[in-house]
């Protein structure tokens, strides 16, 4: 679980609030990580060719980087 990265979820989607450029490097390295979501607990993002997603389970919705 990654530290450096802020979180948040805003109705349809998820925001990044802090973080954005670690949250790319780290994706660029594995397809996948894990952060920790205020509210929601361990969220996984990964990255697709349409974008980055965060979700559990099966659900995913869009990650916003502004």
């Amino acid at each position: 679980m990654n530290q450096d990265i802020l979180i948040i979820r805003e109705c349809d989607n998820y925001r990044v609030l802090h973080g954005y450029l670690h949250l790319a490097n780290e994706l660029s390295r594995h397809n996948e990580i894990v952060v920790d979501v205020k509210g929601e607990g361990k969220v996984k993002i990964i990255r697709t060719r349409q974008g980055y997603f965060a979700g559990q389970g099966n659900h995913r919705l869009p990650l916003m980087a502004n």
